[in-house]
């Protein structure tokens, strides 16, 4: 062997061990990669497990906190902050939650027939619903208080302005009282003494019916910005008073003295929202308590059913598995105890699948819009159409799932009423733009306007037209459907109210066809049958 060789074999060696660390390491690099991609994906399922856990929980307390509203008992002894909680939980959860959007409707009603208040104009706004509820349940018995007020604020002026180191000392008295009792007494206190060191006589807070009343009104905001900044932003107080004091015009001072009362009117506002939102988390934990307790003592109560089914506890937050429960429980014989447990299998079944609050409305839209044509989002506000979109869901998770039923109450059947329920709901839509095409509207004729009786001399006048067009934008038909019902009615040469039949319905939304095809028609979410 030449010495050229061994050279080659000692190269040889070391280019493959080389190559073999290499190998090695590349290989220790993949598996940490891969193990850090494992890491990455259970963090992420993690989180997202947390999250559904997180929303899950978040449904189950709101559910908690609406549960009442349903009963006439409550309304009866509700505090207007009762009902603002329980309106602000029905709206924050209207648009996910098919009981939340239930809620919602019967505390409309509820508020509407008893304090004439319409929540829809009021919106989420708990602070305004519960001051307007006050006001309506109390009536003129809050003319004292408004009157206390008034004194309060020109007292208050008057102290700060004037004797500033009582004002200071009262202050400090008044923020240390425990109790309503006690701060309201501090504020008779410093009402006295003004009405003392003045002469003022008790009067009411709208007495001063005279044009100086936007100055006072000004000085007393003033007054309490000032005493509010020297208490909790004492450096910004001091740099304003000194702008203030060296103002080189009234304006100037004007201005600034507008700057400090909106930068109090500001302060103030985020506090009472800061405390709006502490008192309804507590009032939510109240009413979770309160739940979680109502819970115990009906597990008490259906504890030989909840173990005969295998029914956890917490599944009682599911209304219709408890319904269900108490049945069996209330059933006295043998064909009562069968349907009972077949209802309650199918609970908990449902449970299984769609969790112990149900399907939310967007799992509900998805599903319904892929089966039923002509649904809009529209459609999901409301709650009659959305329990029957729930109905339908849950039969035909019942028919996959292979239960059969009763004889008056199969999947099938259930699917079918559901399904009718929806097309109802639908019709109200083609309804409308009937009356609104034909004139036939009852809300007009309700406001007087007598659209039938109206000149026919303008009818199929470019003017009626374009009205026409305008009207049928707002129905929610699209620009295809406008273009042809505008053909239509310039072919028209007399009102359409006068070929309209009477007891004729509205044009019906287009049903899947019935017999040996209805599965494929129904798409792939829906129930064959």
């Amino acid at each position: 062997m030449s010495e050229s060789d061994g050279i080659d074999d000692i190269l040889d060696n070391g280019i493959r061990q080389s190559l073999m660390v290499a190998s090695r390491i590349a290989e220790t690099l993949a598996r940490r990669r891969q193990e850090a991609q494992r890491q990455q994906e259970h963090q992420d399922i993690q989180v997202a497990h947390e999250a559904r856990a997180r929303v899950a929980a978040e449904r189950t307390a709101a559910h908690a906190a609406l549960a009442p509203v349903h009963n006439d008992q409550w309304w009866d002894k509700a505090q207007p902050a009762d009902i603002a909680t329980a309106h602000a939980v029905a709206e924050g959860w209207k648009d996910q939650d098919p009981t939340a959007l239930h809620a919602s409707e019967k505390i409309r009603q509820e508020v509407l027939a008893r304090y004439g208040i319409d929540t829809h104009d009021v919106g989420p706004d708990t602070i305004s619903l519960e001051t307007r509820i006050q006001a309506t349940s109390t009536g003129p018995r809050n003319q004292g208080n408004d009157d206390h007020q008034g004194q309060l604020a020109q007292a208050t002026a008057w102290a700060a302005k004037h004797q500033p180191e009582f004002f200071a000392d009262w202050q400090r008295r008044k923020n240390f009282t425990d109790t309503v009792d006690a701060e309201r007494s501090a504020e008779s206190e410093l009402i006295r003494h003004w009405q003392t060191a003045t002469g003022e006589a008790a009067r009411p807070a709208n007495a001063d019916q005279v044009p100086a009343q936007a100055q006072d009104d000004h000085q007393v905001q003033l007054a309490q910005a000032r005493a509010w900044a020297a208490e909790h932003d004492p450096d910004f107080f001091d740099d304003w008073k000194r702008r203030h004091g060296f103002a080189d015009s009234v304006a100037d001072e004007h201005r600034d003295e507008r700057n400090l009362i909106q930068r109090w009117h500001n302060a103030v506002a985020q506090e009472d929202t800061r405390k709006a939102a502490i008192e309804h988390e507590k009032a939510m934990q109240l009413l979770a308590a309160a739940r979680a307790e109502e819970l115990r003592t009906q597990a008490k109560t259906l504890a030989p059913e909840m173990e005969r089914h295998h029914v956890p506890e917490e599944y009682l937050a599911n209304h219709e598995l408890a319904k269900a429960l108490q049945k069996a429980h209330n059933a006295k014989t043998p064909a009562a105890v069968t349907a009972a447990d077949a209802e309650i299998q199918e609970r908990m079944f449902l449970i299984g699948k769609d969790g112990i609050n149900g399907p939310d409305i967007d799992q509900l839209r998805h599903e319904t819009t892929a089966n039923v044509n002509g649904v809009r989002d529209a459609h999901f506000k409301d709650p009659a159409f959305v329990q029957a979109a729930k109905e339908m869901h849950e039969a035909r998770l019942l028919a996959e799932g292979g239960f059969k039923g009763t004889t008056f109450s199969a999947p099938e059947q259930r699917y079918e009423q559901a399904e009718k329920e929806l097309f109802t709901r639908l019709e109200g839509l083609g309804r409308d733009i009937e009356n609104r095409v034909t004139g036939n509207n009852n809300r007009l004729k309700d406001q007087g306007l007598k659209a039938e009786t109206a000149p026919e001399a303008g009818y199929g006048s470019a003017e009626h037209h374009e009205k026409f067009a305008d009207s049928l934008e707002n129905t929610g038909a699209n620009e295809t459907q406008i273009r042809g019902r505008l053909a239509a009615a310039r072919s028209e040469g007399t009102h359409p109210s006068s070929a309209v039949t009477p007891g004729k319905g509205a044009t019906k939304a287009r049903k899947s066809r019935r017999g040996a095809t209805v599965g494929a028609e129904r798409g792939k979410n829906g129930l064959s049958r």
